[in-house]
């Protein structure tokens, strides 16, 4: 509870430190939609997901910590725990007695057991849960975390953290129902955060020629985007902001996120680079790497922001540009 703020609100947070190691898991439907319910959309959803994955990135600069890549498989995994959470509130992952509704008294598995299945490369894991009476929106979610004193603001704020996964789900109870008067919760949220086991990779030790040297780096994970405000989506190839015009503006983001691309290349590779430019990470989520492929042949490079400029000048007529 939280006092004269919330009307019954309750959220959980647990985290967990393990040398890892997500075998297939049936991920549960959601009944966004029943009887007399608000029209909550999928889409809805996503976009109360995306609005929690903003706050936490804003809360972590704020104090001076790096962000939070989204990542998809871990928003699928997300999904999966907050349809979960419906049925057991617990970072106790329910067993199939309780998802039937015959609880037989085994204690679940722990909130991360599809990741260490799947031997997925992290070295530690926190889970944050929020449930709340209908209405709620996502800053509502995000300050119960943040007022807890239970660990979910140490948890968004551990400098050790790199990646996440969020999800938001919707479930309608008749007010009239004996459920509803024992559970009247509809809102739950869920955001995992792990921190992923670096990379490395031996290169020459540029300091003691013909010897070698062990560096680490950060693992990039299949997908990882930093969220936006609003999330962007082009209209076209080319478009980068998302704004449906392609302009110089975009021709710019495409050389920020080569010039990016090629540090972190040349990191891992052991070369000379710019360190001041891995500080200004520059990524772009699906739809953008879609949009800045301007040959669609699979490659983001240099060519692509070559024919976006001519297309802004108007040396190319269309994109994506073909031979």
């Amino acid at each position: 509870m939280f006092g004269n703020i919330f009307k019954k609100t309750y959220s959980i947070a647990l985290a967990v430190s393990i040398v890892c190691c997500v075998s297939p898991l049936a991920f549960l439907t959601s009944s966004v939609n029943g009887d007399n319910s608000p029209n909550v959309t999928q889409e809805d959803l996503h976009d109360l997901a995306m609005e929690i994955a903003f706050m936490v990135n804003e809360a972590r600069t704020e104090n001076g910590l790096k962000p939070l890549y989204i990542v998809p498989h871990l928003c699928d995994y997300s999904h999966v725990r907050v349809r979960e959470s419906v049925h057991k509130f617990s970072h106790f992952r329910p067993t199939q007695a309780e998802l039937s509704g015959s609880p037989d008294g085994e204690e679940g598995e722990n909130f991360d057991s599809y990741l260490r299945d799947e031997n997925y490369p992290y070295l530690k894991a926190a889970e944050n849960l929020a449930a709340s009476e209908d209405p709620c929106t996502s800053e509502d979610a995000f300050y119960q975390w943040q007022s807890s004193t239970e660990g979910h603001w140490e948890a968004i704020l551990d400098p050790d953290m790199t990646h996440m996964g969020v999800a938001v789900t919707y479930e309608h109870k008749d007010r009239n129902s004996e459920t509803y008067q024992d559970d009247p919760f509809e809102w739950y949220w869920e955001l995992l955060m792990i921190q992923a086991s670096p990379e490395t990779a031996v290169v020459e030790d540029p300091d003691n020629p013909g010897m070698k040297k062990r560096i680490y780096f950060d693992r990039e994970l299949d997908g990882q985007y930093l969220p936006a405000k609003y999330e962007i989506i082009p209209e076209s190839t080319g478009d980068l902001s998302g704004d449906g015009v392609v302009d110089s503006f975009d021709y710019i983001t495409i050389l920020q996120y080569i010039e990016y691309q090629d540090a972190l290349a040349k990191m891992k590779a052991g070369k000379e680079y710019d360190e001041s430019i891995l500080d200004r990470p520059v990524t772009f989520n699906a739809l953008q790497i879609e949009a800045a492929d301007c040959f669609k042949d699979g490659v983001i490079n240099i060519n692509d922001a070559k024919v976006l400029q001519k297309f802004v000048l108007g040396e190319v007529k269309t994109l994506p540009y073909e031979f």
